[in-house]
């Protein structure tokens, strides 16, 4: 009985090869859609951040968060903004910028402290 089966499959298998043979357009489609497309989607996507753009909450105001705002160099990234914390959800919604760091008030402190303050 399973022998029959694998024939009826076999059987289909080839009928729908010939109807995919006697449509060339489906055939272009097909070729298309899971090489061209998949190439260029591929290729068109960066591996890496380019000239992203980010902003900096520093609430702490310190040389060890002025460093830190320095740390982001090009072509990764644009030079930070540095502004207000009430300025956050505007900028993130027009997508001005690609993140936003705050950086909490006593960060240098707590860093020379030992302890890890959130970020």
């Amino acid at each position: 009985m399973p022998r029959l089966h694998l024939a009826h499959i076999y059987r289909l298998g080839i009928k729908e090869l010939w109807s995919l043979w006697r449509d060339p357009m489906m055939l272009v489609l097909i070729v298309y859609t899971f090489s061209l497309s998949i190439y260029a989607a591929a290729t068109a996507m960066p591996e890496s951040l380019r000239h992203a753009a980010i902003a900096i909450v520093d609430e702490d105001a310190s040389p060890l968060s002025a460093r830190l705002a320095e740390s982001f160099y090009p072509p990764r990234f644009r030079s930070p903004e540095l502004i207000s914390a009430r300025e956050i959800d505007p900028r993130m919604d027009r997508g001005d910028d690609t993140f936003v760091l705050v950086i909490p008030p006593g960060f240098q402190r707590d860093v020379l402290a030992g302890r890890q303050p959130r970020l």
